[in-house]
């Protein structure tokens, strides 16, 4: 059974899976797909149009730009920070194309992580806390660092297999 925290604030066009959690203030924008098993921790922003596959955990302050993909059984720790602009077009009079990040099935974005736009988080990846994203990572590779750059190959035992 889905539970929805009385605090959360879910705009219409979303769809909920089965047996999903949505934290106390949690803001789900319109059009947003969120995939059975799944959970939103407290005070999490998802903006409109984003995917969240099924088992994927989001902790509590983070925030999902618009049109982002996440796969599914993907980790992400608390306070991460989604962006899929390059510039601020606050009150300027150009168009910036819109380039949400992309995150791959079973991987893992430890707490305090930014991940800048188009970035494409590579399948089973691990992200270090606190680390910025500003380029694709490769799959099954351990990432840290600002930039975050390859520490190394992760480890049989570190990856999730599709038989989950």
């Amino acid at each position: 059974m889905t539970k929805i925290e009385s605090t959360a604030i879910i705009e219409r066009g979303v769809i909920i899976g089965e047996n999903c959690y949505i934290g106390h203030f949690a803001f789900i924008r319109p059009g947003v797909i969120i995939g059975d098993y799944s959970e939103i921790r407290a005070h999490c922003v998802i903006a409109a149009k984003a995917q969240i596959g099924r088992g994927t955990n989001i902790n509590q302050f983070t925030s999902v730009c618009r049109d982002t993909i996440i796969e599914d059984y993907v980790f992400i720790g608390p306070g991460v920070i989604m962006t899929n602009t390059k510039k601020i077009a606050f009150r300027r009079e150009y168009n910036d194309i819109s380039q949400a990040p992309y995150i791959e099935y079973g991987a893992m974005i430890g707490g305090g992580t930014t991940i800048c736009p188009n970035v494409r988080i590579g399948r089973n990846s691990s992200i270090g806390a606190g680390s910025l994203v500003t380029k694709d990572t490769e799959p099954a590779y351990l990432y840290y660092g600002s930039p975050a750059v390859k520490i190394r190959k992760l480890k049989p035992e570190e990856i999730l297999n599709d038989t989950y």
